[in-house]
This record gives structure tokens, C-alpha cells and sequence, in this order.
């Protein structure tokens, strides 16, 4: 499952009713609903071919059009609330809300951090033969 994937379920749990687009649409999105869009990837190498990486995301909330502002505000609220992790996978860090009077959505950036482990393709040991021992 990517961190895209991940991130809409997590929103689809606090807002089950929620239109999610993890893709751009040719024409407009549907309102209310949400857009995750993936910004950037910061890596930072650890020993042993280990990572610590860090996904920065966007999500814009499209609000209902009737009562916009207070649909965005009660958005954030709920999203500052229950938005701070992935459940089961990583948590949400450095989030920022930002509410776009011009273009009339809600803007919410964050990271997600991972620590991940180097794959060691190298072949192992298959079986182990012992010559001599310690006699009684």
C-alpha cells in the first residue's frame, strides 16, 4: 500500500463520506472532497544501508460551496484533532493549515517520517558444518 493510499484511508476514517481524488481531474473537483497530492522526498542515509526518510504531502479540501468558510474551519478543527498519524504505519509531523480565501479551499501540508532497513540480497549461510568439538 503506498503512503497516497494510506493517507486517503486515514482521511476516509474521519470523514467516511469523503470524495477523495488521489489523481488530478481534467475538469473540476466534485465539492466537498479532498485532493492528496505528493510534494517531495527528503532522504538521509543511516548505517548499514538504512534510511530515514521523510514524504512531504499536500491535501487540499474543496468545501461545500453554501457556507464555505465554516465548512473549512470545522474541516481544519477535525483535522487538527484526528489527522497526526497513519495508524499502524508512521506518524504526521510539521503540519501546516492554511485557509486560501482566493482559490476558497483549505491547504494542509505535512510529512510523514519512515525509518526504513537496507534489503540484503547477499547470500547466507545455508547450513552450518562444525568439524571437532569439545570432548568429554
Amino acid at each position: 500500500m503506498t503512503i497516497t493510499e494510506r493517507i486517503a484511508n486515514e482521511i476516509a476514517s474521519i470523514f467516511p463520506d469523503a470524495v477523495i481524488y488521489t489523481e488530478n481531474q481534467d475538469s473540476s473537483f466534485e465539492q466537498p472532497s479532498f485532493f492528496i497530492q505528493k510534494i517531495l522526498t527528503a532522504t538521509a542515509p543511516l548505517l548499514f544501508e538504512n534510511q530515514d526518510r521523510k514524504y512531504h504531502y499536500q491535501v487540499v479540501y474543496f468545501p461545500e460551496k453554501e457556507h464555505s468558510n465554516a465548512d473549512m474551519e470545522r474541516v481544519e478543527d477535525k483535522l487538527l484533532d484526528n489527522f497526526t498519524q497513519l495508524s499502524g504505519f508512521a506518524s504526521i509531523h510539521n503540519r501546516e493549515f492554511e485557509i486560501d480565501t482566493a482559490n476558497t479551499v483549505l491547504e494542509v501540508k505535512f510529512e510523514v517520517w519512515t525509518w526504513t532497513i537496507g534489503q540484503d540480497d547477499t547470500i547466507k549461510q545455508r547450513k552450518v558444518e562444525v568439524n571437532g568439538g569439545i570432548k568429554d
